[in-house]
């Protein structure tokens, strides 16, 4: 028997029968959209153990949270099918196989290296990475900018401010995105540019008839965060993977979706600590982008290069967790969190903040990737297919490397 059934349409399967179904998402899901379309045909149409619009409530609320939105995602389906044990179990096997997956190609990447055909490989697969920058800039620009138009000023501001003094004054990722939080709600909460305008007193008194419960689930979880400060002090007696840990956590939890953490995965490995070069970066974007998963599995790239195995595994971590801490804590207000005006108009100046700073990230990556007319080549073929024809980055990604043996 694969589940047990609670009523007509909503099942609770047995814990080997989440683990397989998490294994499976996690080792034949690909980019984006893409990943959100195999959890539902998994977990929504073909199992049935949560209904399509506790699906959507779910997505919509890992799109406000920091840290990776679709491991976010996966915690929040593993909590509502098994509670806690199923917050931490999905998203561990769902991120299990892109895990061992760049660990493997680390462990290739940082001892073969050298070899000729590799360097050609790896430096198509840098001007790929910028085309797939560009993509992204456009695809994420979109949702927060809609069109080229002078009614989204005060968003472009905030892009161009972030960009202004991420590239020429070197400011800190972490302080411009709360900055840019900040310019949000002075921009848009004193005019009222949010939804559900009608709902804001109502949410209001929710949010605090809720706060009673909401102090229960953190005792309730009390032993949960001691665990969390036990690995921190245990980590205090290793200095290095201590600041693995850190930095990384940071990232996640400063971060909202894929592509925004890697400003910020930029800053921490190569300006604060010089863990790797700037053309590692980008060659650990690619494996990214070449392994099933998240992208920010990159981190688990960076850590291997720093502490081998150890370092991956604690970078990768330190990364997701605070998208399955978050689930936790705050999923008995995810309801109400969403419609609070002040999270949404927060949210809607570090979204602009974020079109920055992939700006400032893709130049950067440009300078280093794009060095002679093959790269070029590489570089104007790969956007073109992205952004005109909308091919998988799967196959882009496969033909980059076909092209780059060929042509470098």
């Amino acid at each position: 028997m694969e589940a047990v059934k609670i009523n007509d349409e909503i099942k609770k399967p047995l814990l080997a029968d989440l683990i397989k179904a998490s294994l499976y998402v996690g080792a034949t899901a690909y980019g984006g959209l893409a990943m959100t379309a195999q959890l539902k045909k998994k977990f929504v149409e073909e199992k049935k153990w949560i209904s399509e619009k506790d699906f959507l409530d779910a997505l919509s609320f890992a799109q406000i949270l920091p840290g990776a939105t679709f491991v976010t995602l996966m915690a929040y389906v593993g909590y509502r099918i098994n509670k806690i044990i199923g917050a931490f179990i999905v998203p561990f096997f769902f991120i299990l196989p892109t895990f061992a997956t760049i660990v493997i190609l680390s462990y290739g990447y940082f001892h073969f290296a050298g070899i000729p055909y590799v360097v050609k490989v790896f430096a198509g697969l840098g001007a790929m990475v910028v085309a797939l920058l560009i993509n992204a800039v456009s695809t994420v620009g979109k949702s927060v900018f809609p069109k080229l138009s002078f009614k989204y000023y005060k968003g472009f501001l905030i892009a161009a401010f972030v960009f202004v003094f991420s590239f020429w004054f070197k400011i800190g990722m972490i302080y411009l995105i709360i900055a840019a939080g900040v310019l949000g709600f002075l921009f848009y909460y004193f005019t009222g540019e949010f939804e559900g305008l009608e709902e804001h007193k109502q949410t209001e008194l929710n949010v605090k008839k809720s706060t009673s419960s909401l102090s229960v689930n953190l005792l309730k979880y009390g032993l949960l965060i001691a665990i969390i400060v036990a690995a921190i002090s245990i980590l205090s007696f290793f200095p290095l993977l201590g600041e693995i840990f850190t930095s990384f956590f940071k990232i996640g939890m400063f971060s909202f979706g894929g592509y925004s953490s890697l400003p910020l995965m930029q800053h921490e490995s190569i300006n604060v600590h010089h863990w790797l070069s700037l053309k590692e970066f980008s060659d650990g974007i690619a494996m990214g982008q070449i392994t099933p998963g998240p992208i920010l599995i990159t981190a688990a790239f960076i850590g291997f290069k720093v502490a081998g195995i150890i370092g991956a595994a604690i970078a990768t971590t330190a990364i997701f967790s605070p998208s399955i801490l978050l689930i936790i804590l705050l999923y008995e207000l995810h309801g109400k969190i969403t419609k609070l005006p002040v999270v949404k108009v927060f949210v809607k100046g570090i979204l602009a903040g974020f079109i920055g700073l992939l700006i400032y990230i893709t130049v950067s990556l440009g300078v280093v990737s794009l060095i002679n007319w093959q790269t070029w080549v590489i570089f104007v073929l790969s956007a073109i297919a992205l952004i005109r024809f909308k091919i998988d980055p799967l196959w882009i990604i496969l033909s980059t490397i076909v092209l780059s043996l060929i042509i470098l």
